[in-house]
């Protein structure tokens, strides 16, 4: 997910002075756990509200950046569901990123991690998602700063694709809707 903001100097030292960052390695320890073939890093001290699935060479990376980590909005649900959805760039198959088409289009890492990633956290950690909580979390944090997509949105209209805007992403979501299944119909900002 890419989200292009930052969080203030003010926030990210609220949020260290919490148990925020014991409550993370938490987090990735159960992804660790379910996901072995990936590498889990958080990047703490870049205050971006990003995470990110990166592949170099023959290593799969999932990076959350401090920005996103410590968000003040964000809270175990929403951070959940954005791992989810950075794994299922990896492991989702179906529309590829034009960008890397060795990841998956970020509509289909988001049916991946509502479907096939939640079920197989649950599985091996007994992790649970409260999905209407995620997408209330990430309301704070993706409606008012997701960029505009203008150039792609053309491609949305025909191809159905709902990862052009949170308010199409967000019922999708809900609903666990699937996404389009042509090769090269979807969007890609990974």
């Amino acid at each position: 997910m890419l989200f292009c903001d930052h969080l203030s100097n003010q926030e990210v030292l609220e949020a260290k002075k919490t148990n925020r960052e014991d409550l993370l390695e938490e987090l990735l320890i159960d992804f660790r756990k379910t996901f072995p073939d990936l590498t889990f890093e958080l990047q703490l001290d870049f205050s971006i509200i990003n995470a990110q699935a990166l592949r170099l060479g023959n290593n799969r990376l999932v990076t959350v950046y401090g920005g996103l980590a410590l968000h003040p909005s964000l809270g175990l649900d929403g951070l959940t569901l954005i791992v989810l959805h950075e794994v299922g760039h990896h492991l989702a198959e179906g529309c590829r990123s034009k960008r890397d088409p060795s990841l998956a289009c970020e509509c289909v890492a988001d049916h991946w991690a509502v479907t096939t990633g939640m079920a197989n956290l649950c599985l091996k950690t007994d992790r649970s998602l409260q999905m209407q909580v995620a997408v209330e979390e990430l309301d704070q944090v993706m409606g008012p700063r997701q960029p505009s997509k203008g150039e792609y949105s053309k491609t949305i209209k025909r191809s159905g694709c709902w990862a052009g805007g949170w308010s199409s992403r967000r019922q999708a979501l809900l609903v666990r809707e699937r996404s389009p299944q042509a090769t090269g119909c979807c969007i890609s900002y990974i």
